[in-house]
């Protein structure tokens, strides 16, 4: 299969899911072609949202992840409220894991799905119960 990327909404939870075919980020380059898609498939919501994102398809090489690190951050930070993630191999979630100390970004990691929607949307509800209401998103399919 060739590299691709699917960024699905799911309007029942309001959250949207990245999801990765053969993204093998060997690379500088490779790193930065993956941000550019990401940024391209976040632009279709309309600012930032809420994201669970699916590990598997999504591979992190030693050789490119001091700068998927950052990236991820940066990327993450423009384009999410929050962020949950699920699946994926070792040596992947070990970059996410190590970059999220180093650069400060969320690692919120869970073996299912269903565990990371879970862990979302408990956060939600401990900001509501707090007397915050978090930021949702503005995207609408129905446009």
């Amino acid at each position: 299969m060739a590299w691709s990327m699917s960024f699905v909404h799911d309007a029942e939870h309001d959250v949207v899911t990245a999801n990765f075919t053969d993204c093998i980020l060997a690379s500088d380059e490779d790193v930065y072609r993956w941000c550019r898609e990401v940024e391209a498939q976040f632009a279709k919501f309309n600012g930032r949202v809420d994201l669970l994102i699916n590990l598997d398809g999504l591979v992190v090489r030693h050789t490119a992840g001091r700068t998927f690190g950052k990236e991820r951050r940066e990327v993450l930070e423009r384009n999410t409220h929050r962020s949950f993630r699920y699946g994926g191999d070792e040596m992947t979630r070990m970059f996410i894991s190590t970059s999220g100390v180093i650069n400060g970004a969320a690692v919120n990691h869970y073996a299912t799905r269903e565990e990371a929607l879970a862990a979302l949307l408990a956060e939600r509800d401990a900001l509501r119960r707090r007397g915050f209401t978090p930021f949702m998103s503005n995207y609408s399919s129905k446009l």
